[in-house]
This record gives structure tokens, C-alpha cells and sequence, in this order.
């Protein structure tokens, strides 16, 4: 309770506070607390607090909503999109009242009819994204949408490109332990086949590996458990929840030989930490994230899930031995783009 009253006391009266980032901050989502961490490390903290709402409190929401600053950062994370408004309806609001709006490292996805039939959601957003200051976009599936609202953009990379630290990648291979890290959730297509093919490739694996599973979605604690005690590998499997701290999540995973994931910031992050990657194309953002960085041959696996092509691939990856062969050389390349890009557009020292 205190914490939450510092946190509007300080989205309300702290006038420092000039950059607003938007996300869907505190539910327990890795991916999304990666995008906040990447803000406050990129620009000063003092001036970068999170959108907030209390739909609860109508007279407080009232307040947070009449509450002005100069800035509104729309960054990571597939926020454009044809669903559920409220999202739309907060970056719409702040940029009728003025605020100067940029997006960075944002993901969009409309369906084909959607984007044919000018749906009103993809008509309102297209209306915000051009009367933005900045648009930069995660990858290039991104930005191909983007023009087809009639409307040229960058591609940034992903958000959370700008949390490595070369501190963090082990470069000397040979100080690497056997363990794979291990992701795995709702894939939102055939659960009951996608849990079969893992349960495999879970099986496999643990018989010449240490097996690490990392929750960072408090949603997919029950897959995860399902598939451990499927694969009868309860005795000598752990289990670590990383929902809040990308920065911990990097540090406990560094010195892996390999990861496979499903969920796209912990796979994601795991490529910034320079682990030996694969990742579950679960969902386009996949390849969307992958695109700056080359494309997804031999990291990308294709649903329905093939085990054979999974641990295939991740045998390639753990293969190469060389953080220059790994996406994290062009990571390294990439986040240093971004932060130009952020020095320019907010007058920051890095």
C-alpha cells in the first residue's frame, strides 16, 4: 500500500517527472517490466515515470488523467494492435492533450481484414502514428504495416535490446556449465500437441543436461509444472520465477551452455545475455524480433512443434562457441543505434 501511494504521489506532484512510458506495468510479466527497466537505464530516472491508472478510484483516475508532461514514450511490447481499446484509448487521450508522442521498439499486428475494411482501431491508431513526433518499430514485419496506413518508419529492434551490458555475456565458453534453460507457457494454438513435442524435447535433454525452467509470466507457472511432472523429471529439475527483474533473470542464466524458450522476452533476453538461443514462433512477433537481427534460420522453430528440428537447432546454436556468432554481436551493434536515437530525442548523457 505505501508503495503504491508514493507512486502516485509521485506521478502526481513530482515535476521532474517529464517523460511518461506506457505499458502494462505490475501484473508479473518479465517482458513488460523489461521495457520500464529499459527506460530508467537509458534516460535519467528522475524524469521517466509510468503511465498509471486507477479505473477503481474514478475521482484519482480523473486526476492521473489530467495530469500533463511534455513526453509520451509508447515503447516494446505489440501495443498497436486490433483488440482490446484500452491501450489505444490512454496513448489517444495523452495525445489530444498535447503531449509529444514517440514510439520506439514498438510491435503492431492487424489482421488482413482489419487492415483492408479500415477497422476503427486501426483507423484511430493510424491517425496518432503520423501525428507523432518519432515512430521507430521493432522489426521489419512492423514497419510493412505501418505502411500500409500510407506512412514510412525505421526499424529500431526491440526495446529490450537496450538492457545489454557487456558485462553481462560470458565470452569464454569454456567457463559455461551444463545446463539449458528452459521456457515454456501457453502457445495459443495446439496446447495439448505443443506440451506433447516439449515433453520430449524436455525428456531428451535431461538426460545429458541440467535443466533450469525459467517462469516469467505468472500465468504459465501451471504449463510449466505440467510439463516437469509429465516428463517424470520433478527430482532433478529447479524452477526460478523471474517476473520483475530482467537484470537478475540475465545474471542467473549467463553462464548456460543454451535456452529454449517460448515466451519472447525470455528467450529474447536470453539472446542479450549471449546465451546460445532458440525460440518458439508462437505468435509473428517472433520473427518480427528477429528480423533486425538477421532473421530467424536455426533460431526460429515453427509451430507444430518438431522436436527433432528443436533440438537440432539448439545443438547448432550451443555449437558456434563465438559471441560474434551469436545475435548478441548484432545486439551489441543495435542498442548502441538506439541510444543515439533516445540522446537526440530527449538530450540525454549516456
Amino acid at each position: 500500500m505505501m508503495k503504491k501511494i508514493i507512486h502516485t504521489s509521485s506521478y502526481l506532484f513530482d515535476f521532474r517527472k517529464d517523460i511518461e512510458i506506457f505499458g502494462m506495468f505490475g501484473p508479473g510479466n518479465l517482458g513488460d517490466e523489461a521495457m520500464l527497466v529499459a527506460a530508467y537505464k537509458t534516460l535519467h530516472w528522475r524524469r521517466v515515470v509510468p503511465c498509471l491508472s486507477t479505473p477503481n478510484r474514478p475521482w484519482l483516475d480523473m486526476l492521473l488523467k489530467r495530469r500533463r508532461r511534455h513526453h509520451l514514450i509508447v515503447a516494446g511490447g505489440t501495443l498497436i494492435h486490433g483488440g482490446q481499446t484500452q491501450w489505444l484509448d490512454h496513448v489517444e487521450s495523452r495525445a489530444n492533450k498535447g503531449l509529444s508522442v514517440r514510439f520506439f521498439g514498438t510491435g503492431i499486428a492487424f489482421s488482413e481484414d482489419q487492415i483492408a475494411n479500415r477497422s476503427m482501431s486501426f483507423s484511430r491508431w493510424s491517425k496518432i502514428l503520423r501525428n507523432s513526433a518519432e515512430v521507430y518499430l521493432r522489426g521489419q514485419d512492423s514497419v510493412d504495416i505501418y505502411k500500409k496506413m500510407g506512412v514510412k518508419a525505421d526499424v529500431f529492434g526491440d526495446f529490450a535490446f537496450l538492457l545489454h551490458d557487456p558485462e553481462i555475456p560470458l565470452s569464454d565458453f569454456n567457463k559455461r556449465v551444463d545446463t539449458i534453460g528452459v521456457n515454456v507457457g501457453l502457445c495459443l494454438d495446439d496446447q495439448e500437441g505443443f506440451e506433447k513435442s516439449f515433453i520430449t524435447i524436455v525428456k531428451y535433454l535431461s538426460e545429458r543436461y541440467r535443466l533450469v525452467f525459467h517462469v516469467v509470466r505468472d500465468c504459465n507457472k501451471e504449463v510449466t509444472l505440467r510439463v516437469i511432472q509429465a516428463a517424470n523429471i520433478e527430482s532433478i529439475t529447479k524452477v526460478e520465477y523471474h517476473y520483475y527483474d530482467p537484470y537478475a533473470f540475465m545474471h542467473s542464466i549467463r553462464h548456460y551452455s543454451g535456452f529454449i524458450g517460448l515466451k519472447l522476452h525470455a528467450a529474447g533476453l536470453a539472446m542479450v545475455a549471449g546465451v546460445p538461443t532458440v525460440m518458439v514462433a508462437y505468435m509473428p512477433k517472433a520473427r518480427d524480433f528477429m528480423t533486425p537481427l538477421g532473421g530467424g534460420e536455426g533460431i526460429l522453430l515453427n509451430l507444430p512443434l518438431d522436436p527433432d528440428v528443436a533440438l537440432k537447432n539448439l545443438d547448432l546454436q550451443m555449437s558456434l562457441n563465438d559471441l560474434s556468432k551469436l545475435p548478441v554481436a548484432k545486439i551489441v551493434n543495435i542498442a548502441e543505434q538506439q541510444r543515439r536515437i533516445m540522446k537526440r530525442a530527449f538530450e540525454v548523457e549516456f
